[in-house]
Formats: structure tokens, sequence, C-alpha cells
């Protein structure tokens, strides 16, 4: 694993109000995430694992502190900037896989690229790639209803890879998932990681934290507790 830190958190806060009283969801956290790292966030639901997982994700903005990302600390006031800089940085997998049901695992997997302005006929050749690599070569052609949960995932997987992100940033990946599927996703994000990609997994499952090289447990939007998978 490499030492540099590709994201730092320091003092994060975010608050919300319901009527005139406010809520503190994170109260906070500071964090490093390395570059080539495989993180898992664990924490119960209402821990603040979530609001956390959206800052990372520069989808929302925190109330205070600073978000340090390769170096360059984020602004979170230009949300053009932001939304160009989340395009190429981050790429996202969710629990519901988020796939379009017209199109196919193809289709899917080529359209953060052509977002990003790809001629088809550019983007397509990486798509290709990317199913290839998630074990995929011989479903290419079938749209997310034709697969099973754990090929869904694998498509969503190579969503998130093909513009070649610096980090994966996973919520809940293998949330609707059965045990072997789960186990083939866990088993293809350790694969990636060997590969220096960056992953950071969102869970409350202690199982699939384990998977893991280091553990952060939030709790009452506070860090609780850091360690390796085998200190449970």
């Amino acid at each position: 694993m490499k030492t540099d830190a590709l994201i730092r958190l320091d003092n994060l806060r975010k608050s919300y109000y319901v009527g005139k009283h406010e809520l503190e969801i994170l109260q906070g956290i500071s964090l490093e995430i390395h570059e080539g790292e495989f993180l898992a966030i664990l924490g119960p639901s209402g821990s603040g694992k979530s609001t956390l997982m959206n800052i990372l994700g520069m989808i929302d903005r925190p109330t205070s502190g600073t978000y340090t990302f390769n170096g360059k600390m984020i602004s979170f006031e230009d949300d053009f900037k932001l939304a160009g800089l989340r395009n190429k940085a981050i790429g996202f997998i969710f629990q519901k896989f988020n796939l379009l049901p017209k199109f196919n695992a193809l289709e899917n997997v080529e359209m953060p690229l052509l977002i990003r302005g790809y001629a088809r006929n550019e983007a397509r050749p990486h798509a290709v790639e990317q199913l290839e690599a998630v074990g995929l070569a011989d479903r290419m052609k079938h749209k997310p209803m034709e697969l099973s949960g754990g090929q869904q995932q694998r498509v969503a997987i190579a969503r998130a890879l093909v513009g070649k992100p610096a980090v994966l940033l996973a919520d809940e990946p293998t949330g609707n998932l059965d045990s072997k599927s789960e186990a083939d996703v866990m088993k293809l994000f350790k694969e990636l990681n060997s590969k220096g990609i960056t992953i950071i997994l969102i869970t409350h499952s202690e199982d699939v934290a384990r998977e893991a090289d280091r553990i952060v447990v939030i709790r009452d939007g506070k860090i609780c507790d850091t360690h390796s998978p085998h200190h449970f």
C-alpha cells in the first residue's frame, strides 16, 4: 500500500436544521485514506456513515471542516467544478445497482464515458474491457433483468471503473446479494485493490468489513475506533 494520503478530512462536521433545532450528524470527523488502501467504514443505521459517504463522494457538503483530495482542498461552492471532479475521480457502486433497465450491460457501462463526451466508438472498447475484467464477457448484451443480482453488481462495478477513477466508493454493495454472490463481489473487490485501486466500502456488516485492510467504526457521528480486521 502506498503511503500518500489521497483523502484527508479534518474536523468535518455536518448539521441539519429540523425546525429551529440543529441536528448534528457528523461531529468532528478527522481521517486519512491512503492511495491504494481498502478501507471499510462500519456503523449501524443512524451512525452518520451515509452522510460521511455523501461528503466523501462530493455529493453533499460539510457544514464545517476541510476535505483535501489528492493534495488539493475541495471547495464545495462551485457545483460545476465539483461535478467534473466527482465524475473523473470517483466511481460509485450502490446497494441497488442503479442500472438503466432499458439498456444492456455494455450500454450501461459505457454511459459514464458518453456523458463525459466520448464518442460511442471511443467509449465501447473501454466498456468491453471492464466487463471482461469483471468476468462478464458473455453477458454484455443482457439487460439488467436478465442478470442475477451478483451479475448486476458486477456490471455496476465495471461501470464505476470505466472512467479510471482514483477511488471506488461502495455503499452497502452486498446488501441485496445472497451469500455466494456477496463472497464473489468481495473477492472481486480484493482483486481490484491488489491492482492498486483505492476502495472505500460503507457497510453495517462486520463480516463484510473484515475483508478490508482497515476498519473505521463510526457511531453517533464520531469515529470511535480504527483497527485491522483481525481485531474482531
